[in-house]
Parts: structure tokens; sequence; C-alpha cells
């Protein structure tokens, strides 16, 4: 029992390294070797997958350790700013490397911004914006509890009420700030990249840097992406609320969620998320492994 509770709780990251490592085995020989900060690259994102991971096994502490209501309430209530933390951790880290070059005699005068190596551009502002859907949703959509926090969603049944929990604006509050510093710690570390001049080998360097760039948005949405799915698998356990209710002389009658036709759907985009946005960082990891050389065709010897 113990092993089939672990799968169910590490399927998801574990789905996602295996597509990271697939993704990354298929592009590798058409990726550029990482020139600086190999090591930072991989502790960094390669860190933020085990402790993801190690993370979801908490899952299945309280059958083992006892502790107070209150401190499993509070680590389960982390799961939502977690993935948040951890990609802003790893950008600062990759925003830290900074390769030695040697002066060069002419540099190219054109300006660079944040966005010079970056192709694509617009995916985290669409995946912010659907962070902020649910969220805000969810958020209107809560009640407060006994503590006053918003945590509760309630569907009235005539004199009473039928509740369960909801990702409300009391586990919100906290992600929705770190989303600023974790825009602008994409900037820094974009920026940082795209700034100091060129090298002499321009064509080579210039490759390098779209793949750091592109290693720190893979950080960033990654973050996102599995911010995202814990908000909508939170709603899906939301629109599984139920009951069953006698109407007197009218019979039983059954009471669901507005949505909950949806929790089928809910469920399959929040493995969706959680897989590719821990994918993502499983790549990033791994692009510090150096490519593989070219084999060299062996001379055959010429009789005389």
């Amino acid at each position: 029992m113990a092993w089939t509770l672990l799968g169910m709780l590490l399927w998801k990251p574990l789905a996602g390294i295996v597509l990271g490592a697939l993704a990354w085995a298929v592009r590798r020989r058409g990726l550029p070797a990482l020139e600086a900060g190999r090591a930072v690259t991989a502790a960094a994102a390669g860190g933020a997958v085990v402790l993801l991971a190690a993370y979801s096994v908490l899952g299945a502490m309280p059958l083992w350790v006892e502790a107070p209501r209150e401190v499993w309430s509070a680590v389960f209530g982390a799961r939502y700013a977690l993935p948040l933390v951890l990609g802003l951790a790893a950008l600062i880290a990759l925003g830290a490397v900074r390769p030695h070059r040697a002066p060069i005699a002419g540099a190219t005068l054109a300006p660079r911004t944040w966005r010079s190596f970056l192709e694509v551009r617009w995916l985290s502002a669409l995946v912010i914006a659907l962070v902020l859907v649910p969220t805000l949703a969810a958020g209107m959509a809560s009640r407060p509890d006994e503590d006053g926090e918003y945590t509760r969603y309630v569907v009235d049944v005539g004199s009473g009420t039928l509740g369960t929990g909801i990702y409300g604006w009391h586990h919100s509050a906290f992600p929705l700030v770190l989303l600023v510093p974790l825009g602008a710690a994409t900037w820094w570390a974009l920026s940082g990249i795209a700034r100091p001049p060129l090298a002499e080998a321009e064509p080579a360097d210039a490759a390098n840097r779209r793949l750091r760039s592109a290693n720190v948005a893979r950080v960033a949405l990654g973050g996102l992406l599995l911010h995202l799915g814990t908000i909508v698998g939170s709603l899906a356990n939301t629109s599984r609320l139920s009951g069953t209710f006698s109407g007197g002389d009218r019979g039983w009658f059954s009471i669901s969620t507005p949505f909950a036709a949806l929790s089928g759907t809910l469920d399959v985009l929040s493995a969706v998320a959680v897989c590719v946005g821990c994918a993502l960082w499983v790549f990033t990891a791994l692009t510090a492994v150096p490519a593989p050389s070219p084999s060299r065709p062996r001379r055959s010897a010429v009789p005389s």
C-alpha cells in the first residue's frame, strides 16, 4: 500500500522527468554547448525538481508522523507558493552567472535588451494570464472559514449549507505577490545575458546566449505552470463536493457544485501543467551536459 501511495503522489513529477529527458535526448545534438555556469544550471534546475518531488511525498507523512494539525496545514498550504519560490531561487542562480571574457578590440554596437536572444517572449505573459483567471475566480467564490480566512467554498442547500476547501484569497495572496519578484528576476537574468559585448566568435557567443536565455525562460515558465497545476488541481477537488439530502415527502435529492462536470477536465489540465512544468526544469538541468563530440573517421592504411 505504501508503494501505491507513493506512486500516486509522485507520478506527475516522474512523468515530467521522463518527458524532459526524452525532449532533451531528441534535441541534444542541435543544442550549443553551455559555456558558462554548467554546474549552477544543473544544481539550480535539477535541485528544484528534486525538492518538488520530495515535497510531493509529504502528502503521505501524516500517516506515519504525528504532528499538530496546524503544522500539516501550513505544510500543505505551502504547495501553492513552492513552485514560484523554487523558480525564483533558480532564476537568481542563473542570472548570477557571469562568463569571463577576454577584452576585445571591437564590439557590435547594436543595442541589445532582455528580449534580444529570446525567441518566444509571449509565453510567460500567456501563462500569467492563465494563472490569474482561476486565481481571481476562486478568490471571488471563496468564503471565510471559522478563523476568518477565505478558504471555503459553500453551496446553499435550503436553510443549510454544504462546504469544502478551495484555493481562495487566503492561499492566493502570497503567490500573487511572488509573481512580481519572479518577473523582476526573469528580466534581470535575461538582461545580464544580453547586454555584455559579444565575443570575437560572435555566432557561437550568440548561440550560447540564446541557450542561456531559453533556460531562464524555461525556469520561469516551468514555475508558472507548476503553480497553475496546483491551482487547477485544487479546483478539481473542490468541484467534487456533493451531498444527498432528504426532501421529506418529495424523497431524496442530490446537490453538487455548478462546475462538477468539469472535474475530469480539471484533473487532466492539472496533470498536464505539472508534467510540462517539471519537464521544462529537467530539460534546463540537462542542457548542462556537454554535447557528444562528433566521432572522427578512422584513417585506413594505404599500401605503398
